[in-house]
């Protein structure tokens, strides 16, 4: 990719910048690349942050027997519910996160394969 070296010129006492149509495209889907960068590192976000919840939750849970609820639910926190909970978290990382460069070769969804 060549460097864009914008012109400066002046049109009607405001000064501008000029680009060559091939440098505003390539301006263009450097933005868009970007944008869906942003998206991505939005839902990576949220699923660690739902994925940190549920381990939270489970970690509670093996120390104390008991699990702090912040919110009311429409489900009791028993066992159950936490590890549906914990599953949902951890596929929904592995969606976020795609497939792993450290995966196994055999490993179609990027996930480590258990021993």
């Amino acid at each position: 990719m060549t460097k864009i070296v914008p012109r400066h010129v002046v049109v009607d006492g405001v000064q501008l910048l000029a680009l060559t149509a091939q440098e505003y495209e390539s301006l263009a889907a450097s933005r868009r690349q970007f944008g869906s960068h942003v998206v991505r590192l939005r839902m990576t976000r949220e699923a660690l942050a739902s994925l940190t919840r549920a381990a939270e939750a489970m970690c509670s849970l093996i120390r104390t027997g008991k699990v702090a609820t912040v919110a009311a639910t429409a489900d009791p926190p028993t066992v159950e519910n936490l590890l549906s909970g914990l599953e949902a978290a951890i596929e929904q990382a592995h969606r976020a996160i795609g497939r792993q460069a450290d995966a196994p070769p055999g490993s179609a969804d990027g996930r480590r394969q258990s021993r």
